[in-house]
């Protein structure tokens, strides 16, 4: 038998704890634009690469991480447990989660290519071409600010982009979100399912909305059966570090597949062993709690 650990008492309601945090983060939007205007007058134009990098850094620090921690801090005397940052997630259940996002590729290019084929009604055919042109100019910045194809522009996107968006995103959106979510009216699951949605929707990329969402309920999911941010941190890194990885050795993010029959088999395969892996990992972080 084993202690229970301390319930958090809050400070504050529940739709005050949230409403800070938003707030918060629209606050650390205002700094990080006035930020960056300020960095693109002092930076020389050859020198943008470097100031897109500084920018994302800014951004991911003031409008994730600090929102997160400073509401954590304001609404209850146990911030660390609030967001879930005082328990490490354990070594099997860290492999198993990476494993399990790999094991879940193939499927999960076959739901990318899915969204990003979809198609509005013809009525709304100017909002489509406005979305899509929006989600190009994001694509061409990502790899504007990836770089060429140098160790030195590789190990920098592991930093900035697996690492630091790892950290931040998952401190915001599962340590902060989910977890003040949860203290509502919803459900642990009901709160999983809206911060995946609020997460992929504050990328404002609606032909990749999908399967962001549903990382994003796999990130969920490893936050409310572990009860450790460090699990989904890990989890959302070596998902964008594998993305970084691709896009270094093949020009390519995503996976290719190909069309031929083996490539149905890995996706029938894919289901089955994802589905298989979330159950185990379910199984393992549930005894580990008893």
């Amino acid at each position: 038998m084993t202690n229970a650990p301390r319930p958090i008492q809050f400070l504050v309601s529940p739709g005050k704890r949230l409403v800070l945090l938003f707030l918060l983060m629209i606050c650390g939007l205002f700094a990080t634009v006035l930020l960056t205007a300020i960095l693109s007058g002092l930076i020389p134009p050859e020198k943008a690469r470097a100031a897109a990098r500084i920018s994302t850094v800014i951004q991911d620090v003031l409008m994730l991480i600090a929102p997160a921690i400073i509401t954590a801090v304001l609404v209850t005397r146990l911030p660390a447990r609030l967001l879930a940052i005082d328990r490490g997630p354990g070594l099997l259940p860290s492999v198993l989660a990476v494993i399990v996002l790999i094991i879940a590729s193939p499927f999960m290019s076959v739901i990318i290519e899915w969204n990003a084929s979809v198609h509005l009604p013809e009525s709304m055919s100017g909002i489509e071409q406005s979305l899509r042109a929006m989600e190009d100019r994001a694509g061409n910045a990502v790899l504007f600010m990836l770089g060429d194809h140098t160790v030195a522009n590789l190990i920098m996107n592991l930093l900035i982009v697996a690492v630091l968006a790892g950290v931040s995103e998952e401190l915001f959106f599962r340590g902060a979100l989910q977890r003040l979510l949860g203290t509502t009216a919803l459900s642990p699951t009901a709160a999983v399912w809206m911060a995946a949605i609020l997460f992929s929707a504050v990328h404002f990329q609606f032909f990749g909305f999908v399967p962001r969402m549903l990382l994003g309920v796999y990130f969920g999911y490893l936050l409310l059966w572990s009860r450790s941010v460090w699990l989904p941190v890990i989890a959302h890194t070596a998902n964008n570090a594998m993305y970084v990885v691709l896009q270094y050795t093949t020009g390519n993010g995503e996976p290719d597949l190909g069309q031929s029959g083996s490539g149905a088999a890995a996706i029938v395969a894919s289901v089955l062993l994802t589905a298989a892996g979330l159950w185990y990992i379910r199984r393992l972080l549930t005894n580990t709690e008893e």
